[in-house]
């Protein structure tokens, strides 16, 4: 397997150097971006918590996690036909142990686009997918994470055409993967008129199917958005009404929804607010809730810190001075029906090419490992 890896990053690589280099005498430019991220975790642990009681996780009181992203964009042109190899890695070393040093490649393409309305994308990138700001569920491949600020997601490899009409794309996908059971396909049809933007999006996944629709709209002081998925599988574990645990690949394979509405406001220059709403249709009811309750820590699998339930609100006010150089923010989670709560202040200093973020945690729930999580994140960019 590792053999194969290397002959498709090789591969790549190659593609895109080959098509730069063809170019050579036309128009290019190359591009690069280095970013530096230093963050230190102090864990306050909740002693009694039903989840990681007598703290048998062995979760320590303070972490650390070192990043470094080289990333590098090559760019040739020449008439109608233009060309770019994306790199993005990931080196990272967790806690400065010894052996955890892990190097990850992020993205890793290459582009080609004819007349500015074919564009052909080869390799490892990001998705993009859905209009929502913590959760996106018509992203059947990769969500982000709620509680970080800054989400530089992985990408996925994929073979993708694109055509672009004047206010409108159609793109269809290919995921290939190892296991012939794995392998995905995808289409995609997105709209963008004024401040409207809209997509409808279809996912074959085996013998199962997703159905995503996306919507948005952005005003001069507010922004609506909304975005849904039908699928007739289910990515959650639950408990049935003899309280035992069923695994996705064993649940039944009906239809099901998950949605997310959400919107923001824009009050002065200096204050904002963001709110956002999700329903998971396949989650835990109140009566599951208090089965799962009864059985832990043994089925930690559907354990969310967020939320185990249906219903999760999201809310944030954001308070930043006239030139962005600094801002307070207030996120609050809540989960309705299982109680769960987390409130969590956040500042943010940018001087330059140096920022420094800093957030405190709190969990307010039966259903949490920590009592409360303050972390600080350094990051450089050159």
């Amino acid at each position: 397997m590792k053999t194969i890896k290397r002959i498709v990053i090789s591969f790549i690589l190659v593609l895109g150097l080959a098509s730069n280099i063809s170019l050579w005498s036309q128009d290019q430019s190359l591009s690069y971006q280095v970013i530096l991220e230093t963050k230190g975790e102090y864990n306050n642990l909740d002693r009694k918590s039903k989840i990681n009681p007598d703290n048998w996780m062995n979760i320590g009181d303070f972490a650390a996690l070192s990043q470094l992203y080289p990333i590098l964009q090559f760019n040739s042109r020449s008439g109608d036909l233009a060309t770019r190899l994306g790199v993005e890695a990931n080196l990272r070393s967790y806690n400065f142990e010894k052996d955890s040093t892990r190097l990850l490649i992020q993205e890793l393409y290459s582009q080609f686009t004819f007349k500015d309305k074919h564009y052909f994308v080869f390799g490892k990138k990001r998705l993009d997918w859905g209009s929502g700001m913590i959760w996106n569920p018509t992203n059947f491949f990769i969500q982000k994470d709620p509680l970080r600020t800054q989400n530089r997601l992985e990408g996925i490899f994929m073979l993708n055409y694109s055509y672009l009409f004047s206010e409108s794309a159609i793109s269809i996908y290919l995921f290939p993967d190892k296991k012939k059971e794995n392998f995905k396909a995808a289409i995609k049809y997105d709209y963008s008129k004024d401040r409207i933007d809209a997509a409808v999006s279809f996912v074959e996944y085996g013998k199962y199917q997703q159905v995503g629709l996306d919507l948005s709209y952005g005003g001069n002081l507010f922004t609506f958005y909304g975005e849904g998925v039908l699928r007739n599988f289910s990515k959650s574990y639950k408990i049935d009404n003899n309280g035992i645990l069923q695994i996705p690949d064993n649940r039944k394979k009906t239809f099901s929804s998950e949605f997310v509405v959400g919107g923001s406001v824009v009050f002065n220059m200096h204050l904002s607010f963001r709110g956002e709403y999700r329903f998971r249709e396949d989650y835990l009811d109140k009566s599951q809730i208090r089965l799962f309750e009864n059985q832990l820590p043994d089925n930690l699998m559907i354990w969310d810190a967020i939320s185990v339930s249906k219903h999760t609100l999201f809310a944030s006010f954001d308070y930043r001075d006239t030139y962005s150089r600094w801002s307070a923010n207030l996120r609050t989670f809540y989960d309705p029906l299982s109680n769960q709560l987390i409130v969590s202040p956040l500042g943010v200093l940018t001087m330059n090419n140096f920022q420094i973020e800093a957030s405190t945690i709190f969990y307010n729930n039966k259903l949490s490992i920590h009592n409360f999580q303050s972390t600080i994140l350094l990051s450089c960019f050159f």
